[in-house]
């Protein structure tokens, strides 16, 4: 990995681990001046519903004040990113200093140059995917276990034959797929795409120097993570995680003289819902980072390396004890 995908994930890195633990101060600074350049979509909220509106300035602030959003690469053809190599911009000041939000393009998820890649590259694709999954448990091994649980239920309660279920189990776990089949999967079906074009509800200062960021997404969001997997597959997922899937869509910030990429994997209801599905803008998920100050030094990388593998251990240790 090299330093500059390591500085720019030293804030996401916080974010994973911290979570949506509550909402913003009364005292906070929200963004002002807000402005669009790019494809996207605005929402307004009315009641405890959504509803999309005209892209102008007072529905871009009107957005971000309340309970709407502003959709960065929203498009009503399809449920991904307008444009994957061209990123929607959100722009506006808060405390004084300009925000500069965007949307991910192929190059922020696969580096400069590339339209694609593969399981295990070095690069933010790999440590997000990684980083969704470990949140919620889901290792290779758990996968096998999974697998042949649900195997041996299954063709236990068609045959009554235990011998023949044990036989089904063993074939299942051989065949079971693996986390590095999951990511050639997610990336085949526009995964990447789809956590692209992020739901910004709100933007303001933390008292830390940086800012908190609350994304409007999905509650559950295992049809947005696992929209290639079978009935029968949908259902070791199950086993193993025993509840929702949360996963925010990705942003990309600049603050204060520093970049980073940020999400999360935790939700809380929002209150609000998009009535055309039912289950868009039902999640709220609370980004918070602590951006040092331009005189403060850069921290070197080993110790960044260190605040990845923190964030990672706290969202996973959260997880398995909710």
């Amino acid at each position: 990995m090299n330093y500059t995908i390591k500085h720019l994930l030293l804030s996401t890195s916080l974010a994973v681990g911290i979570g949506a633990f509550g909402g913003l101060p009364a005292w906070a600074a929200s963004l002002t001046g807000a402005s669009v350049s790019g494809a996207h979509l605005t929402y307004s909220a009315n009641g405890n519903q959504t509803a999309l509106t005209g892209n102008n300035a007072t529905n871009w602030q009107g957005a971000l004040d309340g309970l709407g959003n502003v959709e960065l690469g929203g498009t009503t053809a399809h449920s991904s990113t307008a444009d994957f190599h061209n990123a929607t911009t959100l722009t506006g000041s808060v405390d004084g200093f300009e925000v500069i939000i965007s949307s991910l393009t192929a190059a922020d998820w696969f580096g400069a140059g590339n339209t694609t890649t593969a399981y295990g590259n070095d690069d933010l694709a790999n440590i997000w995917f990684n980083a969704a999954l470990a949140a919620y448990g889901i290792t290779d091994a758990g996968i096998q276990a999974a697998v042949s649980g649900v195997a041996y239920s299954q063709t236990l309660a068609q045959t009554g034959n235990p011998i023949l279920a044990a036989m089904a189990a063993n074939i299942a776990a051989s065949e079971a797929p693996t986390t590095a089949s999951l990511f050639e999967r997610f990336l085949t079906s526009g995964g990447f795409e789809r956590f692209s074009d992020p739901n910004i509800q709100s933007v303001a200062s933390n008292g830390n120097g940086g800012l908190n960021i609350i994304l409007a997404g999905h509650y559950d969001a295992t049809p947005q993570l696992f929209s290639f997997l079978n009935s029968t597959e949908l259902a070791v997922v199950a086993a193993i995680v025993g509840g929702p899937i949360q996963a925010s869509e990705l942003v990309k910030v600049s603050y204060r003289g520093q970049s980073y990429y940020s999400f999360g994997f935790s939700a809380t209801q929002s209150g609000v819902v998009d009535p055309l599905d039912g289950v868009s803008h039902a999640g709220n998920y609370l980004l918070t980072a602590q951006v040092p100050a331009p005189s403060e030094p850069v921290p070197e990388p080993a110790a960044i390396l260190g605040l990845l593998t923190l964030g990672g251990v706290m969202a996973a240790t959260k997880r398995k004890a909710a």
